[in-house]
């Protein structure tokens, strides 16, 4: 951006213009290509609305720095109205820079620049040094909640102990199981929610204003026009501090896989390297350049049974045996694959599960022993368990024993033995 463009644009203006870039809308479309016209000729290759939206900020918070708009020394009270949009600066930059492509400015992605893993890698680590400075600078102006403080000392926990990981210590047992991140994520999804809805709220009484024309001093629901564009302020700083902790915790867990592909494309350049296979490209050429330990290689050409389709199997002959090449994508799929089955369950959900399966079969325990208690049965064990004072209770079991001794009058003992007949008497 040329200096005639900044003086013409207020910081708020400039401002809008840089987060108009970031979420794509009508300002980044029309008046951001128009003021960002001259910025275009400072680099050899387009730029992307990302690394527009970058300059513009970056320029906006050397200008704020310089002109001691916001002050390290100063509370919440102390911070006008007007300038407490400028407080995200360092937020919209993390943001920024986490969208950022990974090739390197004004490399045209040539084969010199650095391998995306080691790009994305410093992008995330700048993006996460502005989301922390970012949070550092509410936290002392005190907007940020009990909880979303404790999570953000958790998380800075973390970092420590991936550092000493780093610098190969043995691990901390201070690292966080899934239940408990789980249950952190929950506690935060519910806080955005509620910021979401302040910011919704303040937001409409302020389109309500602007709708029926009131003056500034005037108030509507308790609130003039600044006391409702401040606290309007002050609940988006407060979802941009939940939105930082959240992108934080997913930076640490992006930031390790980046360094293991970094780990792996290391490796993949020394087994590349030239001086690895001197020794074999001059053995080649001393055999006229044919390699007798090149496996031969051979294409199966079949019909699938239902489509008809020709399907093509490339295959290699290894120790008389053809054996199917393992193609790139099922190589892909097999990266970072463990050899056995994972656990679906941690210990305490399958604690969980066995507590809630005891509760159910002892409570089904209980009310079957109550009804076996009222049930009819023989008088010789209602006077045992005591309940031969229950008047309907005798009378059944009293049913109970006639049609058991009718039954036992009907059918004699042995009648029922068709073999008794049969055989020789004497014995």
């Amino acid at each position: 951006m040329s200096s005639s463009k900044t003086d013409s644009m207020t910081p708020s203006e400039t401002l809008a213009v840089a987060v108009g870039l970031l979420d794509n809308n009508g300002v980044s479309s029309d008046n951001a290509s128009d003021k960002q016209e001259d910025s275009s000729n400072n680099h050899h290759h387009h730029q992307t609305p990302i690394e527009k939206s970058i300059d513009i900020l970056t320029k906006l918070q050397t200008q704020l720095s310089r002109s001691g708009t916001l002050s390290n020394n100063e509370v919440l009270d102390d911070v006008s109205t007007s300038s407490l949009e400028f407080i995200g600066v360092e937020y919209h930059l993390g943001r920024a820079f986490l969208m950022l492509p990974t090739y390197q400015l004004g490399s045209n992605n040539n084969s010199n620049s650095a391998s995306p893993s080691i790009l994305r890698k410093t992008n995330i680590t700048r993006a996460t040094d502005y989301f922390h400075a970012y949070l550092k600078k509410v936290d002392q102006l005190d907007l940020l909640n009990e909880a979303t403080i404790k999570e953000y000392h958790t998380l800075l926990d973390m970092e420590d102990i991936d550092d000493d990981d780093a610098k190969s210590r043995p691990a901390p047992t201070t690292r966080m199981n899934q239940s408990q991140i789980r249950e952190m994520k929950i506690q935060r999804f519910q806080r955005k929610r509620v910021a979401s809805q302040k910011q919704a709220q303040f937001q409409s009484l302020l389109q309500r204003r602007s709708r029926l024309g009131l003056a500034q001093e005037e108030e509507m629901e308790g609130h003039d026009f600044e006391s409702l564009s401040r606290t309007l302020y002050i609940e988006t700083l407060r979802l941009y501090a939940e939105e930082c902790v959240e992108e934080i915790q997913s930076c640490l867990g992006e930031l390790e896989m980046l360094d293991m592909a970094i780990q792996m494309e290391r490796g993949r350049m020394i087994r590349q390297d030239p001086r690895m296979h001197s020794d074999s490209r001059n053995g080649a050429a001393d055999s006229g350049g044919l390699s007798s330990k090149q496996p031969l290689q051979m294409t199966q050409i079949t019909q699938h049974p239902l489509t008809g389709e020709l399907q093509l199997q490339t295959q290699q002959v290894m120790n008389g045996q053809l054996k199917p090449i393992m193609q790139r994508q099922e190589i892909a799929n097999q990266v970072f694959r463990p050899g056995w089955n994972q656990p679906t369950m941690t210990l305490e959900e399958l604690g969980e599960r066995e507590r809630a399966d005891a509760i159910q079969r002892a409570e089904q325990q209980k009310v079957a022993e109550a009804e076996a208690k009222f049930r009819p049965r023989r008088y010789e064990q209602l006077v045992k368990d005591g309940m031969e004072d229950d008047e309907k209770l005798v009378e059944a079991s009293a049913k109970l024993d006639r049609d058991w001794d009718e039954w036992k009058e009907e059918n004699p003992r042995g009648s029922g033995n068709k073999m008794s007949e049969r055989g020789d008497r004497n014995f």
